[in-house]
């Protein structure tokens, strides 16, 4: 057998490790609220009539009449289908099944307490999750080499205080400590590392090039898993103003700062068994401390967008009349790369994300002291290039529609609950991540949609 030394494996070999889009587009979590999601998340800084006022608007809080205790509970459940057109297999390999539905149901909790401190201020405090993701295709699917699970979640604590500068005019602001936590896996194409690795060993005069294609069939089938896990905290912001032209009509204007983070975990590889000689020894090679698919630790900076959203609230008899247009600095990722902490960048892929805007108008009907009835419709833009959507959560255009309902049975207690429905277009896959021999060439569409319920109970005192 030829001798086997560590080589360096050219760029197209390092998007063997998890280099797929780190992170989904769209995964801004707005379901902080039953009351908001029964409406489609209209009115959000404008509304101020319950504590959940403290992630949408924190100058809400001036209106609100007495402390409360807010609990919310939400579950989205995911479909996401890939549907094959022509997709290629990677070297070695068998294609793969279509994967079924990569979606299931994502609990989504929050709660706030707010109290007012006199007729000019107020303070709250909001516990929730602004962003968070999952999706996990099956094993053996065709993508499996650009996606299988892919996980976010953020915990975030809001305290935050309001001052009520005139009648008509109040300022809120609030300060943001996030921790995230991501998890992302995909599955690794061990063959073609081997092939990789007799083409590095032909060019060094150590094997002879008519070896090559009984040593690729030879090891055929190879194949392991990559996971990339970190997390880290960072501080933001959110501020507001509300300003009421009337007992009946106002306005809203928030901003949500971006956070900057550097989540910092590891990379590991599991490698499977070679029976062929050479094989496991280009395998172990590559494997090797300091080698380019060794385990190790790693970091990725990750730049989550601010947000800004203007609202309306107007009120005749017993309609309310709700309308939000929000915008959302995705263009802060332009780029997902991942650095081992010796300072080797692992892989880098283009991201290319857009800024994206959402509108959304809404109603609610008073129909006695106890009962209100809610409905809203929202459309959500995409922040994802046809060029960069990846399988790991293809984002695409959005159409909401949702209904609620409150019960108020007059004492401390109050009860609400939504639905929202998304209809989803269809999101074209054209991914093979720069290197079909590696990873295979995904070719096809996504069909997506998602169902959203919440409850809320709010306790005045």
């Amino acid at each position: 057998m030829a001798q086997v030394r560590r080589y360096a494996m050219p760029f197209g070999m390092l998007l063997c490790c998890a280099s797929s889009s780190a992170f989904a587009s769209g995964f801004a979590l707005l379901e902080q609220s039953a009351s908001r999601l029964g409406t489609a998340f209209s009115g959000t800084a404008a509304a101020a009539d319950d504590a959940s006022t403290i992630f949408y608007n924190p100058a809400g809080l001036a209106n609100l009449k007495g402390s409360e205790l807010l609990v919310v509970a939400s579950g989205v459940l995911i479909s996401s289908e890939f549907n094959n057109a022509n997709s290629q297999a990677a070297l070695g390999q068998p294609l793969g099944n279509e994967g079924g539905d990569a979606g299931g149901w994502n609990a989504v909790p929050a709660a706030y307490f707010a109290m007012p401190l006199n007729d000019k201020f107020a303070v709250g405090l909001g516990v929730n999750a602004p962003f968070g993701l999952k999706l996990e295709y099956g094993n053996g699917w065709m993508g499996r080499y650009q996606a299988l699970n892919s996980e976010i979640q953020t915990y975030n604590f809001n305290p935050s205080l309001s001052w009520r500068l005139s009648k008509q005019l109040s300022f809120g602001v609030g300060v943001n400590y996030q921790r995230i936590q991501a998890e992302l896996t995909n599955a690794v194409n061990y063959t073609a590392v081997v092939a990789q690795g007799l083409q590095t060993l032909v060019a060094a005069g150590q094997l002879p090039a008519n070896a090559v294609p009984g040593l690729i069939a030879a090891n055929a089938g190879l194949e392991g898993t990559t996971a990339v896990r970190g997390d880290d905290s960072a501080w933001g912001f959110n501020a507001g103003l509300l300003y009421e032209f009337s007992d009946d009509t106002r306005v809203g204007l928030s901003y949500r700062s971006s956070i900057d983070y550097t989540l910092e975990g590891s990379v590991r590889f599991r490698t499977p068994t070679a029976s062929n000689a050479t094989g496991a020894a280009i395998i172990a090679s590559a494997s090797a401390p300091g080698a380019t698919l060794a385990t190790g630790p790693a970091t990725v900076d990750l730049k989550l967008p601010e947000i800004a959203t203007a609202s309306l609230y107007h009120r005749m008899g017993p309609v309310e009349l709700l309308a939000d247009v929000a915008w959302t600095g995705w263009s802060s990722i332009q780029e997902l790369r991942i650095v081992r902490t010796s300072g080797q960048v692992l892989s880098v892929t283009p991201e290319r994300w857009e800024d994206t805007w959402r509108y959304s108008v809404g109603a609610t009907y008073e129909l006695n002291k106890q009962w209100k009835l809610r409905g809203g419709v929202a459309y959500d833009g995409t922040n994802v290039p046809n060029s960069t959507r990846t399988a790991r959560l293809p984002d695409s255009y959005r159409t909401w529609v949702a209904a609620g309902a409150q019960w108020n049975p007059g004492g401390s207690l109050v009860v609400d609950v939504g639905y929202a429905h998304l209809f989803a277009n269809d999101a074209g896959l054209n991914q093979n991540d720069g290197n079909t021999l590696s990873r295979g060439f995904l070719i096809g569409e996504q069909t997506s949609a998602v169902d959203i319920v919440s409850a809320q109970i709010a306790y005045k005192f």
